[in-house]
């Protein structure tokens, strides 16, 4: 899998009472289309806390956005506008339950690149709730 794109990845997380909490990311990644939806794929690094992941973007044709995740953390989440999404997420320290509220999904993916903004907040086993925006940045490598 040659590396096709720089991915920039910029992620806030805040819950009720905090200051957002900034991370931003750059690393290399695979653009390509198939069966009416854009696939971005890339490896986690040790920045992330989730080295040994890797981590598809699926943006289907109808707007609805996938992240799935292999590995050393495995994860399926669904964003929809408006949509509330149960999945339970596998990492090395134990099963969480995750449940997630989508209030934003925005995307524009051509040949030559584009931007993913998702906006959602999360409850991890029904006890932290954090609000979460993360915008990706996708351009193609010549």
């Amino acid at each position: 899998m040659e590396p096709n794109v720089l991915l920039t990845i910029e992620g806030q997380q805040w819950s009720q009472n905090d200051q957002p909490q900034a991370v931003r990311l750059t690393t290399e990644g695979r653009l390509f289309r198939e069966e009416l939806a854009w696939y971005i794929v890339y490896h986690e690094s040790q920045a992330t806390g989730m080295e040994g992941t890797l981590t598809t973007m699926r943006v289907a044709d109808d707007g609805t956005v996938s992240l799935i995740r292999t590995g050393s953390h495995d994860m399926r989440l669904t964003f929809k506008a408006g949509d509330r999404h149960i999945t339970r997420m596998e990492t090395p320290y134990g099963d969480l339950d995750v449940e997630i509220y989508t209030s934003l999904v925005q995307s524009t993916i051509t040949e030559a690149g584009g931007s993913i903004h998702l906006g959602y907040t999360i409850d991890l086993n029904k006890r932290e709730h954090m609000n979460t925006r993360l915008d990706v940045e996708i351009k193609r490598r010549h």
